[in-house]
């Protein structure tokens, strides 16, 4: 029995749950949740379409991935992260003592840490939608979620979902696009300025928003994004050769943030931003 499994909850009625054999029952509204190999399932139903070309190839390169092009990717890329605010921040999430919950994780593992996802994933801990978090209130001390927050329909919800299941005093830290091109993985709702982070987290107390994906990162994203654009084809034909080709010749011009996001207007154009807070309360 996992340490972490005392703080599951049912996402119906909140009620604490009974191990079973083969997963987990909640008695007041007699609910079963199964285990899916080493995750336990909590969606009754898919709260996504994995059959978008975007999502295809996000649940591919997780269940099968292929290190060339990984590797590939690594190095022919418009995302350049340079800085030591947006990493002192996480790390001080991750480095909160007690359990950590990461949301969206897909196939990244951290210590001390319960890993939430929409799919059974290598590495999932619990299948479960980011809405309706199965766990109890106050549980644990930190909450990591990069570059997810896009991608579900009720952002705010997901935010106070995080607070709630937030002990206080426990961390949180969000990474968030702004000036960056639509991405369906599996889906993409919305972008986020630094004073809609502001407003969006501001029951957090200890707020801090900066820079964490550059001017120069989003001028490399949307310039190659655009010439795929101007090419007149439907999306995924030649998406990858043609992005990638105009990446390689522009991506130098990202290194330029090492300087540019020390700019005091830089956050007008950046890529991504990262939030981080505290839950009030000692």
């Amino acid at each position: 029995m996992a340490d972490w499994y005392t703080s599951l909850a049912c996402p119906a009625c909140g009620a604490g749950l009974t191990e079973k054999e083969n997963g987990f029952h909640c008695d007041p509204c007699a609910r079963d949740y199964a285990k899916r190999g080493d995750a336990v399932d909590f969606l009754s139903e898919p709260v996504a379409d994995l059959s978008n070309p975007d999502a295809v190839s996000m649940v591919k390169n997780y269940r099968e991935p292929n290190r060339l092009m990984a590797s590939a990717r690594r190095i022919i890329t418009s995302e350049y992260f340079p800085g030591r605010a947006w990493r002192e921040a996480r790390e001080r999430t991750l480095g909160m003592p007690g359990t950590k919950l990461i949301i969206g994780s897909g196939v990244s593992r951290y210590p001390d840490a319960i890993h939430l996802d929409i799919d059974d994933f290598p590495g999932v801990d619990i299948i479960a939608d980011g809405h309706r978090i199965p766990l109890a209130d106050n549980t644990v001390t930190g909450v990591l979620c990069e570059v997810v927050l896009e991608h579900v329909a009720r952002p705010d919800k997901v935010v106070a979902e995080t607070l709630r299941v937030l002990k206080p005093g426990g961390r949180c830290f969000f990474i968030a696009p702004f000036l960056f091109p639509f991405h369906g993985q599996p889906n993409d709702y919305r972008r986020w300025s630094r004073e809609g982070l502001l407003e969006e987290f501001s029951s957090f107390g200890d707020l801090e928003v900066g820079i964490h994906g550059g001017p120069c990162s989003a001028m490399v994203h949307l310039l190659s994004e655009w010439m795929y654009v101007l090419t007149g084809l439907t999306f995924p034909k030649a998406y990858m050769p043609i992005k990638g080709t105009f990446t390689a010749l522009l991506l130098p011009a990202k290194f330029l943030d090492i300087i540019v996001n020390k700019f005091p207007e830089a956050h007008r154009l950046a890529a991504t931003l990262y939030v981080t807070g505290v839950k009030p309360g000692s």
